[in-house]
C-alpha cells in the first residue's frame, strides 16, 4: 500500500493506494490555520491513520505533496506565504515519520500534480507536460522528457512567482514586488480591485465598489458581477485577462510543453471567460505555438495521485538501483 498526502493552505487530504497506483479512498479535513507548527503536522497523521484503517501497517511508502515553498530533504514547508499564521516553518513530517517508518517523498503539491497528470496522460504520448493551478495561490509543475524538474530544494516551476510587472503595482503574499500571483490568484484579486478603484482604474458606483466597501467581495463574487454585467467588474476583469494571458505565455516560452493542464478553482470556475478572453491572448506574447491546452484527468485529487505515484516510482526505482 502506498500512502498519499496532500496539503494545501485550506484543506488537506488523505489517500489509501494500491501498488499499481489506483486509489482505494480518500478522506478531507482543513488545514489549521493557528499553531500551525504542531496542529498541522499532527491533523496530518490523524487524517492519514483515518483514511488508512487497518491498513496502516501495510503502507509501504508515502508521498507528501504541500505547498511551497518548502525544503523537500528536511521536510519543511518554508513561511508560506497562503497560510493565515504567516512567517513560520511547518515541520511537516515531524510527527507522522514517529508513527510510521517508511521512506518519505516530500515535493511541492504543483510538481505532485504535474506528475500524475503526466501518467495519466501517458497512452497520448506526451513526454513534456505543464500543470499550472490558479486558486487561492497560482502554482506550477513541470514534466520535462518525463522527469520532474524540482530544483535544489524541491521548488523548481513556481510559476505563481514569475513577474508580470517590474513597476510593482501590487506586492506578493511572499513580498516580491509584481509577482504574476500577487494580480490573479483568487486571494489577491479583491486587493487588486480595491486598489484599481483607489486609483481611479475602474469604474466607481458599481456593484463591486459597494461588496467591496461592505468587505463582502471574493474573487468568485468579481467574476459572477463580470458575467452580470457590472461596469466595476468589466473594467477589473479587462484589466486581469492581459495579466492572465502574460503569466500564461511566460510558462509556455520558457518549457516548450507540448500539452498545458490547466486547474484550480479559479479557472475550472470560470472556463468561458478564459476561453473567451485569455486564451485568445495568449498568442500575443508567445515566441513558441501554442500547446494543447486541457483540464486536469484528477481534477482537484491530481496533487494527491501524483504525491503517490513519485513515492510508488521511487520505490521501484530503488529496487532497480
Amino acid at each position: 500500500m502506498i500512502l498519499g498526502i496532500d496539503v494545501g493552505a485550506t484543506n488537506m487530504r488523505a489517500g489509501l493506494f494500491s501498488g499499481d497506483g489506483r486509489l482505494i479512498r480518500a478522506k478531507m479535513g482543513k488545514t489549521p490555520q493557528v499553531n500551525v507548527q504542531e496542529n498541522v503536522p499532527r491533523a496530518l497523521v490523524e487524517l492519514s491513520k483515518e483514511v488508512a484503517g487497518e491498513q496502516w501497517s501495510s503502507i509501504k511508502a508515502c508521498g507528501v505533496a504541500t505547498i511551497g515553498p518548502l525544503d523537500s530533504k528536511r521536510g519543511v514547508i518554508l513561511k508560506a506565504p497562503n497560510i493565515a499564521e504567516k512567517g513560520v516553518d511547518i515541520p511537516i513530517l515531524s510527527h507522522i515519520r514517529r508513527e510510521l517508518e517508511v521512506d518519505y517523498y516530500h515535493l511541492n503539491d504543483c510538481n505532485a500534480a504535474a506528475y500524475g497528470e503526466w501518467w495519466a496522460m501517458m497512452n497520448r504520448g506526451f513526454r513534456n507536460l505543464i500543470y499550472i493551478t490558479i486558486s487561492s495561490g497560482i502554482g506550477g509543475g513541470v514534466v520535462d522528457n518525463g522527469h520532474l524538474i524540482l530544483g535544489k530544494q524541491g521548488n523548481g516551476a513556481e510559476v505563481g512567482h514569475i513577474i508580470v510587472d517590474v513597476q510593482g503595482y501590487m506586492k506578493c503574499g511572499c513580498g516580491g514586488d509584481g509577482h504574476w500571483e500577487a494580480y490573479c490568484s483568487g486571494a489577491n484579486i479583491p486587493v487588486l480591485a480595491a486598489k484599481l478603484l483607489r486609483d481611479g482604474r475602474i469604474r466607481r458606483g458599481t456593484e463591486l465598489e459597494r461588496e467591496l466597501t461592505e468587505s463582502r467581495l471574493d474573487a468568485k463574487r468579481c467574476f459572477e458581477l463580470y458575467y452580470a454585467g457590472d461596469p466595476g467588474a468589466l473594467d477589473l476583469l479587462g484589466i486581469l485577462r492581459d495579466y492572465y494571458a502574460a503569466g500564461l505565455a511566460g510558462v509556455i516560452n520558457a518549457f516548450d510543453a507540448e500539452v498545458l493542464v490547466l486547474g484550480g478553482a479559479i479557472y475550472l470556475g470560470n472556463e468561458e471567460f478564459f476561453n473567451r478572453e485569455v486564451i485568445p491572448r495568449i498568442d500575443r506574447y508567445l515566441l513558441l505555438d501554442k500547446p494543447e491546452i486541457v483540464k486536469p484527468v484528477h481534477g482537484d485529487l491530481a496533487p494527491l495521485h501524483g504525491a503517490a505515484l513519485v513515492a510508488r516510482d521511487r520505490i521501484e526505482a530503488a529496487r532497480v538501483e
